[in-house]
């Protein structure tokens, strides 16, 4: 019996990014998996985002089913990001394991409690 081929699968099968504008607000929305492979997605949504100059930039994590060390620095980068391009931020949606995760980290990340609402 042969071995069966390996599948590649490419980061944008695995974390897709959907962006909807009002305003001079943003909402990107996270679906899949922000990890190592991933997060250069995100980087890359946020930079084009950021560009555009909103007020507010609200994460929507609802449809986000994994996130690793990698994608929590991706976090940290997007939180450093907006503050440098003076846009506010909020992460909504958050499943409660993130949401356990960051509170946990809270003296070590840039995540404050309104960045956390929902």
């Amino acid at each position: 019996m042969e071995p069966e081929p390996e599948v590649a699968v490419r980061a944008d099968q695995l974390l897709q990014t959907h962006t909807v504008w009002w305003g001079g607000t943003c909402l990107l929305s996270l679906d899949g998996e922000l990890d190592i492979a991933t997060a250069p997605l995100l980087d890359r949504a946020v930079t084009s985002i950021l560009a555009a100059g909103p007020d507010l930039l609200c994460l929507g994590l609802t449809a986000l089913a994994f996130c690793d060390v990698t994608g929590l620095h991706a976090l940290h980068r997007l939180t450093d990001q907006t503050r440098a391009a003076r846009t506010h931020l909020h992460l909504a949606g958050l499943h409660p394991r993130l949401r356990y995760t960051l509170a946990r980290l809270e003296t070590l990340s840039p995540w404050t409690p309104p960045v956390l609402q929902d």
